[in-house]
């Protein structure tokens, strides 16, 4: 006991020692430095504020704090302490407040000394006080009582009536004014009123913190469609460009008919610049626009090239001439190529069938690909008639026709032929659904497929097939989101024989389950080489198929701008026929990649790993393994993300 007292003496005194050594050994200049050093913002801190949260009450001041890694490594230079801008800040929170309701806000704020003199610490105090909450508040329509009672009656304004944030019992918040003057104003836009007034009032009583609202609304005049002006060079006849519109003279003003006409008119592809406006003119019943457009080149020749793990290089050149006859018609002729497909194609686009929603597509195709298990040529024409519906729903319904010769890459795979040759006669029904329309997907997407082949006997095989291809775009949070898809198909046949690669289902790959290669994932049969001795497995496909993917996708924005983490579990399976499911079951694929955000898309490294291979899958034939470690290991490479 007394030697461990003395040894703890000992090493207080040893340190004591040290301190004082460096206190009077260290330079003077480091001192100095040291002690002159400019004094930064350590940290930024809130007291009292119930209603919002830290992270967004500094989202609105100027004064900001280094984050862990910037004080670790000393970057700390952009982070001066200013008290002039932390007064200023004081007054942003004021006013942050005061426009939220919180007519008593009091704020005030504590600068704190951390251990070294430099570092400071601002703290914020704050006292938000009762809000000011809205007693009453009335709608009035300043208009005669039929129309009145319309207005009121209408779904648009009973829909803004429930969306109101000037309501009974809510907080009175100055910035949602001009919500809701908008709010109101598009109502009566809506209703076929261009030049409609709307004042909120308020009375707000500073000792009870209570506010009486009254939205005085005057519709005026309601308003029909007039004379339409064109500005700028067109190619095709004035009556071409206004049947875009969908307009008509006569018609009633509406705000969605204006955006959707002005959205039709840039949707049709001889524009590349298209807007509808309201001029300068006499706010009475009728309304005169002025359309300005700008035309694309009437000639246009296109190239593009791209990387692949599974196309390897890629390649595409198209010409397109925009306006066949003055007519806005489109006709094309493109050449694309890779190491597994090559196509050469014309189309002859028709933009307006029914209306402006409907075009009509026929094209003309020659192709050859190489897959795992089967070569093949093709060539034939297409139909497709495409409707859009609004914004988020398309459809369409093709015909197509074409002459194949098939060549297995199996010779002793159960093919009726080494060579097959067959037509395809069938009718596809298809649709689009998408809930989000930014860049990035959100919500869901929907796309159903139907094909019905043989209806019209000059088809060599009688089959019907269905896809389903589900996804789901959840933003977590501003850097974070989760994207889910479910992809299923099954192919109805009865003849025993079996049906042709080319229509069968195959799965596994970049954009399907990773961990395996093209095609890869499902039955197989083995390959031998000229001197019989066994080569690898080749996929034979089948009529059923199922996959899933569970991708997570991380942005690091606030690290390294453009760059991108993911991580996910694919899923899938293809079975001989929809009756044999229970003979495989589904298998898995997990790993991680990165993303790089390039001008011409994400640039994407994935690598999967298979969570439950089979023999075939590891390249194992009668318990001889054939493989390597890679045989579990996939490496995908692309541009665009995974689905």
């Amino acid at each position: 006991m007394h030697n461990t007292i003395q040894d703890n003496a000992a090493g207080v005194i040893l340190l004591s020692l040290i301190a004082v050594f460096i206190g009077f050994f260290l330079p003077e200049e480091v001192k100095a430095q040291e002690e002159e050093r400019e004094a930064v913002v350590w940290n930024v801190s809130f007291e009292g504020n119930e209603n919002y949260s830290n992270m967004v009450l500094k989202e609105i001041i100027a004064t900001e704090s280094p984050n862990f890694l910037r004080k670790l490594f000393g970057r700390t230079g952009s982070y001066i302490f200013n008290e002039t801008e932390i007064r200023r800040d004081r007054i942003r929170i004021i006013r942050y407040y005061e426009r939220r309701g919180y007519q008593n806000v009091e704020v005030d704020y504590e600068i704190i000394d951390r251990k070294k003199e430099w570092q400071k610490e601002v703290l914020f105090h704050i006292s938000e006080g009762e809000p000011v909450r809205i007693r009453s508040s009335e709608i009035i329509i300043e208009a005669d009582e039929p129309t009145t009672d319309e207005i009121r009656q209408s779904r648009e304004f009973e829909r803004a009536e429930e969306r109101n944030e000037y309501q009974t019992g809510r907080r009175y918040e100055t910035l949602r004014r001009a919500d809701v003057e908008g709010r109101f104003l598009s109502v009566f836009q809506e209703l076929g009123f261009a030049w409609p007034e709307v004042v909120v009032e308020a009375e707000v009583d500073s000792i009870s913190n209570r506010a009486d609202i009254i939205i005085r609304a005057t519709p005026n005049s309601r308003t029909y469609f007039s004379d339409i002006e064109i500005e700028g060079d067109i190619s095709v006849p004035e009556r071409i460009l206004l049947r875009e519109t969908e307009i008509k003279e006569g018609d009633r003003y509406s705000r969605s008919k204006l955006q959707d006409a002005q959205r039709q008119v840039f949707n049709h592809h001889l524009y590349r610049f298209a807007t509808i406006t309201i001029p300068e003119q006499p706010q009475d019943s009728t309304l005169n626009l002025l359309l300005r457009v700008r035309e694309h080149p009437k000639r246009s020749v296109q190239a593009m090239i791209g990387f692949g793990r599974e196309e390897l290089l890629r390649g595409q050149v198209s010409w397109q001439n925009r306006n066949i006859s003055g007519t806005g018609h489109r006709f094309g002729v493109s050449a694309r190529a890779s190491f597994i497909e090559q196509r050469l194609s014309t189309d002859y686009l028709l933009p307006y069938v029914f209306n402006t929603r409907s075009s009509n597509v026929t094209s003309a195709f020659g192709q050859h690909k190489l897959e795992p298990s089967y070569e093949l040529f093709q060539a034939g024409f297409n139909n497709s008639l495409i409707y859009q519906f609004d914004r988020t729903k398309t459809a369409s319904a093709s015909y197509e026709f074409s002459i194949n010769e098939e060549l297995s890459r199996n010779t002793d795979a159960a093919l009726p032929d080494t060579v097959l040759n067959y037509n395809v006669s069938s009718l596809s029904l298809s649709g689009y659904y998408s809930e989000g329309l930014s860049r990035e997907p959100r919500g869901w997407v929907i796309q159903p497929f139907i094909e019905i082949s043989g209806t019209f006997s000059e088809s060599t095989y009688t089959f019907q097939k269905a896809l389903l291809d589900i996804r789901r775009y959840t933003q977590i949070s501003n850097s974070l989101t989760l994207a889910t898809r479910v992809n299923t198909g099954v192919i109805f046949y009865q003849d025993d024989d079996q049906l042709p690669s080319n229509i069968r289902f195959f799965t596994g790959g970049t954009n399907s389950v990773r961990g395996w290669n093209r095609q890869e994932l499902g039955p197989s049969r083995p390959r031998f080489n000229d001197s019989g001795e066994f080569d690898t497995y080749v996929p034979v496909g089948g009529r059923s198929m199922f996959t899933f993917n569970i991708e997570l996708r991380q942005q690091l924005r606030g690290i390294i701008p453009n760059l991108g983490l993911a991580a996910f579990l694919d899923g899938g399976q293809v079975w001989d026929d929809p009756g044999s499911m229970d003979n495989r079951p589904v298998q898995y694929g997990a790993g991680g990649g990165i993303r790089y955000q390039s001008p011409i898309g994400p640039i994407r490294v994935d690598v999967g790993y298979k969570l439950n291979p089979t023999d075939e899958d590891l390249n194992i034939y009668e318990g001889e393994d054939f493989g390597s470690a890679w045989s579990r290991i996939g490496i995908h490479f692309s541009i665009g993300q995974a689905f």
